[in-house]
């Protein structure tokens, strides 16, 4: 009987143990792995705000120039400004001036990286900011990643751009 009643004492001690403390110790655990997961996507958030706002206070502002060589270099620091701080190798960057017509220069640029970083690159050339135009974008895989050929052009000053591809492409 003795025994009985200490297995019975026991087994309420254990329940009176786990409503008070475990159950409670486990709420608690549960609202701060939300509050957790709540801050690290706030973080997360905030993290890709500033990357947005230092890309654009460290973007070059390309007002094309009316010299062909400075337009030739103008662009080619556009594409430069387009590959800043993603994994884009193997880079290339090549431009030179137009003498006639409404093109002040024509540019390429031809890298190779992962997906993300190569689309974040075409994103940043075909953005209006760039200073440039795209003529022509290649996305081809290759064993290394993800390879990418752009030919722009920068337009003169003053000089409306064409009304681009025929599928109203933008944003």
């Amino acid at each position: 009987m003795t025994r009985r009643l200490v297995g019975l004492g026991l087994l309420v001690a254990m329940a009176v143990l786990y409503v008070g403390i475990t159950l409670p110790a486990r709420r608690v655990r549960d609202e701060s792995r939300a509050a957790f997961a709540q801050r690290r996507e706030e973080r997360e958030r905030l993290r890709v705000d500033v990357a947005r706002l230092e890309r654009r206070a460290s973007e070059v502002r390309v007002g094309t120039p009316d010299d062909a060589a400075a337009a030739a270099r103008a662009l080619r620091l556009s594409l430069l400004a387009a590959t800043h701080g993603l994994g884009i190798s193997d880079v290339q960057i090549a431009s030179h001036p137009e003498r006639l017509g409404t093109t002040a220069a024509r540019g390429r640029l031809v890298g190779t990286g992962r997906q993300p970083d190569v689309l974040r690159t075409a994103g940043r050339l075909a953005h209006p900011d760039s200073g440039v135009l795209l003529e022509r974008l290649e996305l081809a895989l290759r064993p290394e990643g993800i390879r990418m050929e752009a030919d722009a052009v920068s337009v003169r000053a003053g000089s409306p751009p064409d009304d681009g591809p025929p599928y109203g492409g933008g944003s």
